[in-house]
């Protein structure tokens, strides 16, 4: 059975010694970060920079503390109860934390740590921010800390500050061939004493990106239509990005991937990722899957993606199961279109 449950224990290699409630704090906010970051890679491949979870993602990987027991720290936090997702898999939070087991596991006790990192999450921009998260949960030897996790009903793992050294390593690499990235829509371009800059606005902010004249020439081809700017970026203290200082390219951003959709409290698993095609037309955004004839609309991006998915999910319930005689030619490519995606289902 998969988690529900993570255990975090905190406690001092000094004898008496007490534990600082900032200590404890970073932790918990560091672990339920990390979670929610799984829960955003197992969704699909709409990489935030800023790091804002859909709404989806943090209602099903919030931890909430369900015991607290008595030494210097320690606690046993839980998801909130979830339906089980399509044909029984784990819903997305109880999945988000089997991928945390096994990657602290991985870290803690693996003899190819990297290789075990990159196999559970393969994506290089989610697994940097996924380790990133996990160091600020590790201890450092200085702290003088002991912890230790607990999934569920498994033995717990004790961060040892030795393995603290290879997680900063795995990072440490990640970023020497990472770039920061941005997407949005492409707004004026500026002209200021020095360079010029260009403003992205979209679900990573509303983010300045300075270039050259040469880059915003090209750039302005692409003004008033969702975009990607790759590049080196400032950061503001909560890792989210400030600023893109410096400007590799610019790329249209014309479409994104789905493994996992919400609507309500019901959730799907797709066997295969659905693709949606991403645009913005007279201030809207519009996400499409022409296959399924689906086209969803809003002001905000996240609205818009939220629209797609319940349409999926009106399709998938009026005709996934239905009976062929009930249905026109039409309506049975779409339903066998639908039961290819979803998970379980059979063309």
């Amino acid at each position: 059975m998969p988690p529900q449950r993570v255990g975090l224990s905190i406690q001092s290699s000094e004898d008496g010694a007490r534990i600082p409630a900032r200590t404890v704090a970073d932790r918990l906010y560091s672990l339920q970060a990390a979670l929610l970051h799984i829960g955003d890679y197992l969704t699909g491949s709409d990489f935030r920079q800023r790091g804002g979870s859909p709404s989806a993602v943090k209602k099903k990987c919030t931890l909430y503390v369900a015991e607290v027991a008595v030494g210097s720290f320690s606690a046993s936090l839980e998801l909130a109860p979830q339906p089980t997702a399509t044909k029984g898999e784990a819903g997305l939070g109880e999945a988000s934390l089997a991928q945390l087991n096994r990657i602290v596991h991985a870290i803690e006790s693996s003899t190819e740590v990297e290789s075990s990192i990159d196999g559970a999450i393969t994506d290089p921009k989610h697994r940097t921010r996924i380790l990133g998260d996990l160091l600020d949960v590790w201890p450092d030897e200085r702290e003088g800390l002991t912890l230790a996790m607990t999934f569920s009903d498994t033995g717990s793992t004790i961060l040892s500050p030795t393995r603290r050294l290879v997680l900063q390593g795995l990072i440490a690499r990640q970023r020497d061939a990472e770039e920061a990235s941005v997407k949005g829509i492409l707004g004026t371009a500026h002209v200021t004493p020095g360079e010029p800059y260009i403003r992205l606005t979209g679900p990573d902010g509303r983010i300045t990106c300075r270039m050259t004249n040469e880059q915003r020439e090209s750039a302005s081809r692409l003004l008033g239509h969702p975009a990607i700017v790759y590049g080196q970026a400032e950061f503001d203290s909560a890792g989210n990005v400030r600023e893109m200082v410096s400007v590799d390219r610019i790329e249209p951003f014309r479409e994104l991937t789905i493994q996992r959709l919400f609507s309500g409290d019901e959730e799907l698993v797709l066997s295969a990722p659905v693709s949606v095609s991403i645009d913005y037309r007279e201030d809207q955004w519009v996400a499409a899957n022409d296959d399924l004839g689906i086209v969803a609309m809003g002001s905000d991006y996240d609205d818009c993606l939220q629209s797609f998915q319940d349409d999926f999910f009106f399709a998938w319930q009026e005709y996934g199961n239905a009976e062929d005689s009930t249905l026109t030619i039409g309506a049975r490519d779409l339903k066998r279109a639908l039961r290819a995606l979803v998970h379980g289902g059979t063309p």
